[in-house]
């Protein structure tokens, strides 16, 4: 089996575990109490979903189904925008391999960037009232326990599915796995057309831009390897174990400590992948302005890291 086939049967299965996992989890502890434990005001909010994010080691893909979890209860915009964003980036692992590559002083850094990157995006998301640009979460995204449990009425109406409250009692693993595997079977099929293409892109542009490549692209200039960087990690589909061996190369090869962290940034922040998937979920104006948004901050965390190694 080759690499692309056998990293595409990884997501698949990542996505489904995580997915059968987060309907458990939401059906054992019920929204309101999900909604107790990732609410509070925007600030803590915000807090609780990078805290999420960070010891869950997710990458985009693995970190949809929590967002649509999240969403399902009723969690406050703060809390799973923080979520969203902080989860591919704040990854200890890839925290911990940037130590090794680039020292411990850039690695921080990144980690102080990214913190604030998540926790500023969160409170302006609750600010301008992010749900305006969602898209409802059809029902073919629901739980199957919410919109077509005994007992419980089938909805077709997209927007009265999504507000359905999760009401039904805990009824044992025994009887919820079941329910929970046919939630994750649902979502994974709404969404699997998406996951093959964002994968296939994503590897076809990390495929055709190795490191070598982007090693004497950014080394071109001094002024704009960091920008460079930057764009070039947007479009590429970067999960810990793609980037480590991609950055460490970069640093072999002499690419600056700026570049590599604005790389980073962009590259485990926004990919094209991530673009077509987080288009099935809101409004792609808004997909557009958080791209932007990551883009930006990549610039600042590269342009900071540079200054401070310096």
């Amino acid at each position: 089996m080759t690499a692309p086939a056998l990293l595409l049967l990884e997501l698949v299965a990542l996505f489904f575990g995580v997915s059968f996992a987060i309907q458990l989890l939401q059906r054992r502890l019920g929204d309101d109490r999900l909604r107790a434990w990732m609410g509070g005001p925007p600030p803590v909010a915000a807090l609780k979903g990078i805290a999420v994010g960070f010891i869950t080691p997710f990458c985009t893909y693995s970190a949809i189904p929590m967002l649509v979890g999240l969403r399902q209860a009723g969690v406050p915009a703060a809390g799973y925008v923080a979520f969203i964003v902080a989860a591919p980036v704040l990854d200890p692992v890839l925290f911990g391999a940037l130590v090794l590559i680039v020292g411990l002083t850039a690695a921080i850094t990144y980690l102080l960037v990214a913190f604030t990157a998540a926790f500023a995006l969160a409170l302006a998301a609750e600010r301008i009232n992010i749900t305006r640009w969602l898209k409802p979460l059809p029902a073919s995204l629901l739980s199957t326990l919410e919109c077509s449990s005994e007992g419980t009425p089938t909805l077709d109406d997209d927007a009265a599915c999504d507000a359905l409250p999760n009401t039904t009692p805990w009824r044992g693993l025994t009887t919820e796995a079941p329910h929970a595997a046919r939630a994750a079977t649902t979502l994974l099929r709404s969404m699997a057309p998406l996951l093959l293409v964002g994968v296939a892109i994503g590897l076809a542009i990390t495929e055709l831009l190795p490191a070598s490549t982007a090693a004497r692209i950014t080394g071109v200039s001094d002024v704009f390897a960091i920008p460079v960087a930057a764009a070039l990690g947007t479009p590429m589909y970067v999960n810990t174990g793609l980037f480590v061996p991609i950055a460490d190369s970069l640093g072999a090869a002499g690419v600056s400590t700026g570049a590599i962290i604005a790389l980073t940034i962009a590259g485990a922040g926004a990919n094209v992948p991530e673009f077509v998937i987080l288009g099935r979920l809101a409004q792609f104006r808004l997909v557009g302005a958080f791209f932007g948004y990551v883009f930006l901050i990549a610039i600042v965390g590269g342009l900071l890291a540079e200054a401070i190694v310096a």
